[in-house]
Formats: structure tokens, sequence, C-alpha cells
């Protein structure tokens, strides 16, 4: 129950829904910072946090995950690029105001400014704040050091272009830094969005995973409320399915996961211009997977195939549907239902760990990767999954014998290749 008062207190504070992330990544820091307070147990803990805005504070920067790297998928940024330039363009008397939120340590405003600079926009057009909840996630923000765990594309010509090395890593150029605007900032702060001035652009990707679905609402409407009218909403590409019935309409800008604030259907830019954008070559990932059309098809791929598929179990189901609308908190809680109730159903360990490496727990997915291959050796969904995870985690001799056994079962079962 220690537990239990410590997540609901998270998700007071900050919406996170444990289910996203697992237990574990909250008990985990806990216990740590509870040892390191020589506290004697976690309800000690509790009583400590609720009195303590400080230690909430570290508990909070202990827990958030800063998954993130330079142009994190192309396809965003190519969007990006076209956008910006067409929106400078019909209506040249305005800068472009962008919101990166969360920001983590710096990866993704640092690239919209980068990609600013490459087509020649100034800081006077196009201006970029960036917000985390996070003090430590800002602070090495504003180094703007970073090591080669944030250039994951094949292309690093942009590192040529906007870093010098360093003993530890590569810095960034400082006309860089100084186009971004860091400021420490809670999203469900209630003065976090009173006379803000409203931004042309957001990105707010891959936050809206951690939220159970009243938090989600919660969290679109304060977004809604930051955008202008025509305002563009850049999301991850498992949170698309939140946005329903909600006042945004997708652009067609393929794999984008960019959205338009409005209630109609609008073209997918801003009216033609007599100037021609100039083109922007899209970075392309390295070793990054291509985002499943739905995360239910990553999961289970056989049943978006098969004539008639079997049923399912039916709380199951219901978790491939919330996933598939972007509710990955409530699918993972009953992933967690059925796998408490039959510790043999292979496809829920699957598709939770599918919601847990879309949430930035690796470590959790491959466990429940492994428990799920355990019971089904030759499941080839697992194993490929299994070989992707590893190869991210750069254990090449791992993932090619996970590989090995994914050829031989496809061999063993062709209806599955």
């Amino acid at each position: 129950m220690s537990l239990e008062r410590i997540t609901r207190l998270l998700q007071r504070t900050m919406g996170l829904n444990a289910a996203s992330v697992g237990r574990l990544a909250i008990a985990r820091p806990a216990e740590t910072r509870m040892q390191a307070l020589g506290l004697p147990n976690l309800s000690a803990y509790a009583d400590r946090l609720e009195s303590d805005g400080a230690e909430l504070e570290r508990l909070i920067e202990a827990v958030v995950i800063p998954e993130t790297w330079f142009f994190r998928d192309s396809a965003p940024f190519e969007a990006l690029a076209r956008l910006l330039q067409e929106r400078i363009a019909a209506h040249p008397g305005r800068a472009q105001r962008i919101l990166s939120l969360p920001c983590s340590t710096g990866e993704e405003p640092y690239s919209i400014a980068m990609l600013a600079t490459d087509l020649g926009l100034p800081a006077s057009k196009v201006t970029i704040d960036a917000v985390d909840i996070s003090e430590q996630n800002l602070c090495n923000a504003r180094r703007g050091r970073y090591r080669d765990n944030a250039f994951r594309v094949d292309d690093l010509s942009f590192r040529d272009r906007h870093f010098r090395a360093v003993e530890d890593g590569y810095e960034l150029d400082a006309a860089v830094r100084a186009r971004v605007r860091f400021r420490c900032a809670n999203l469900f702060d209630p003065d976090f969005a009173r006379d803000r001035e409203r931004y042309d652009i957001i990105f707010c990707r891959n936050l809206l995973i951690y939220f159970d679905r009243e938090t989600q609402a919660r969290a679109i409407t304060i977004l809604e409320s930051l955008l202008l009218e025509d305002g563009l909403l850049f999301i991850g590409h498992a949170e698309s399915g939140a946005l329903a019935r909600r006042a945004f309409v997708p652009l067609k800008h393929p794999r984008s996961f960019a959205f338009r604030r409005g209630t109609a259907p609008t073209r997918d830019s801003s009216p033609p211009v007599p100037a021609r954008p100039r083109p922007w070559k899209p970075w392309k990932p390295r070793r990054q997977p291509t985002p499943p059309a739905t995360l239910a098809q990553a999961a289970h791929p056989q049943a978006t195939r098969a004539a008639a598929p079997p049923a399912p179990d039916e709380r199951l189901a219901d978790a491939r549907a919330l996933a598939d609308e972007g509710h990955l908190a409530e699918a993972a809680q009953l992933c967690e239902e059925v796998l408490a109730e039959r510790h043999d159903a292979v496809d829920a360990y699957l598709l939770l760990a599918v919601i847990r490496n879309t949430a930035g727990e690796p470590d959790d997915a491959e466990a429940l990767l492994r428990k799920a291959l355990y019971l089904d050796p030759g499941h080839c969904e697992a194993l490929a999954l299994l070989a992707l995870l590893l190869e991210r985690g750069q254990r090449h001799e791992e993932a090619l014998g996970v590989r090995r056994r994914l050829e031989r079962s496809q061999r063993r079962r062709p209806e599955a290749s």
C-alpha cells in the first residue's frame, strides 16, 4: 500500500500512471531514495514525500525517462521544414512560435533549432520554447554536450555542421543553443497556460502515453488552449487515437503524426504562396523500427492478416483496442489483470512488452518478452521485437542469435511469415 500512495502522489502531481511504465519503474527509484535518506520502509518514505516538496522533486527527477535523440523519427521534422516555410511565407509579419514539451535533455528543441538554421530562418522568424518538469534534464540541455547515444541516425552531417568534438562527446554550437529558451514547469500547474502567448506549433511527442484517459483529456485541453486557431500539434505515433473526437484534423504528411487545430477538414498546409519552400533532407533513423500502424498490429500482426482470427480473451481484446486508441495506461492495466489470472497468456506478455517499450522501459519490455518466449519459444512476434530491443542496446551478438531463432521459427511456421 505504501507504493500505491507514492504512485497516487505522482499521478496527482505530474499525471504519471504507473501502469504505463510498470510499478518497478517507480519502486526502484523510490527504494533508492528511501535508502539514501536512511528511512526504514516505503511507508516512511511516502510520509516524507507528502510533507517535503523538495524530495518529491528528487523522486520525479529519478522517475522521468529522458529517452530521446537528435532528429528522432525523420518524418515529423521533414513535415515541419515544409510547414514552417509555408507559414512564414503566408504570415511574413510575425514569428512562428514553437513549443517543445516535454523537452527532456534538449535533443528535440535543438533539432528544431538546427533545422531552422539550415533553412536560413533567423531567430526573429522562429522562436523556440522548451519545457520540462525535470530541472536536471534542463541543466543537461543548457550545457549542450552530448554523447554518442544522442546521435542515432545514419546521416550525421548535422553533427559536422553544428557540433564540435570535446573530451566527453560533442558540444552544440552556441548560436544554436541561444535559439532555445528553456523553462522548468509542469503542464498541469494551474498557472502554466495562464497569460501565455499562443503557439503556432507544439511538439508534444510521447507524453500522452504515460497518462490514463482522464489525464490525457486534461493534457489535450491544455495543449489546445496553447495553440493558435490554425496551430499545429505533433504527437507520438502511439498517441493519435487520443485525439479522436477532439478538434484536431490530421495533416497529410505521412508518418509525421501532425494535426491542425480546427473543427472541420482543412488543407494539409497553408494556402499556396509564390515562393517555393526550400527542400530539406530528412535523416533516416539508424536501427529504429518502422512505427506500426497500431500497437495491436505490432503485438499481433497475424490477426490483421487472417480472414477470421480466433476470438481472444475479452479483456485482452479490450486492451488491444485501448492501445490502438492511444490509451496505453489502461491497456497495460488490463494486460496485468489478465496475467494475474492466466500466467500462460503469451499475447498479454507481448502486448504489455510493446507498451513498456513504447513508454521507454526497454528492460521491462525485454523481461516480458523472455517470459513470452519461455511459454512459446518459437513465437515470431516476440522474437522479432526482442531482436530489435537487443540491437537498440548494441547487443549485436545476442540479437543475431535471436534473429536466427526467428528464421528457424518462420520456416517451421510459414503462416507467421
